[in-house]
């Protein structure tokens, strides 16, 4: 049985697919928009910053090495990567703690970022059709990949420019020393949409790269599931892109 507080929360979380429509609604309305997603891994290295001194370095052990790589926070400071993740909690237009954390309080973020009225459900990136994400991409018309996999950017960029006609630009990121530069790259770069995944040091880049720039953007963090956007179910042959595109086109709009 849920607790009040854990009903409250419930009764406080948008769906997946309400979020969806803010999202365009902020495309359309060529507004800034950013959301930030925090679970478990957030929640553990925080937990790590109040232990010690802020000056202390994270450093990797045998058995957390390959973990903390996958985060990109070795070699940042304590004090720095607490200060980046409640930066990115407290800056974002919409925060969104695991729903997971609701029922498990290891789990828990939400108070991270206490004080708000309403959280999208973290798992919208899992819950977003392959039908909705290509619409969405279409209707922004060109899209900016922040990751640091130039891999996945290739498979992207192949894809979605061939088969719904939209460009897709990339910048690279693979380690919390980068951020400063990230951000200053997206401002430069005329995009309304920008998907990234940055790790816990570099969430903050969301709610910076959204106010800054000459036009407004819609920033999404899609932490781990980047790879699921990629569009790997559309052909990559280039005779078969443009049938796939033109039936796109043809195809009834849903409302």
């Amino acid at each position: 049985m849920l607790s009040l507080s854990q009903r409250d929360l419930c009764k406080r979380t948008i769906s997946p697919s309400t979020f969806y429509l803010l999202v365009q609604d902020a495309l359309a309305s060529k507004k800034p928009l950013s959301v930030v997603r925090m679970g478990d891994g957030e929640r553990s290295l925080l937990k790590q910053c109040q232990e010690g001194y802020p000056e202390d370095v994270i450093l990797p052990s045998p058995e957390n090495h390959q973990w903390l790589k996958n985060l990109c926070v070795i070699g940042i400071t304590k004090g720095e990567l607490s200060r980046r993740i409640l930066k990115a909690a407290k800056e974002c237009t919409y925060f969104a703690p695991s729903i997971s954390g609701i029922e498990n309080p290891e789990f828990f973020t939400h108070d991270i970022s206490p004080y708000r009225s309403y959280y999208p459900d973290n798992f919208f990136v899992n819950q977003w059709t392959e039908e909705m994400k290509a619409d969405l991409f279409k209707q922004a018309g060109h899209v900016l990949l922040i990751h640091r996999s130039p891999n996945t950017a290739d498979s992207m960029q192949l894809r979605v420019q061939a088969n719904l006609g939209v460009k897709v630009s990339f910048i690279g990121l693979s380690d919390w020393s980068q951020t400063s530069d990230v951000i200053k790259k997206a401002s430069e770069i005329d995009t309304p949409l920008v998907i990234f995944s940055a790790g816990p040091a570099g969430k903050y880049i969301g709610p910076e790269i959204a106010k800054y720039g000459r036009i407004p953007k819609v920033v999404l963090d899609l932490g781990h599931t980047t790879d699921s956007w990629t569009f790997e179910h559309l052909p990559a042959d280039r005779e078969k892109a443009e049938q796939f595109h033109a039936e796109w086109e043809s195809r009834p709009v849903k409302h």
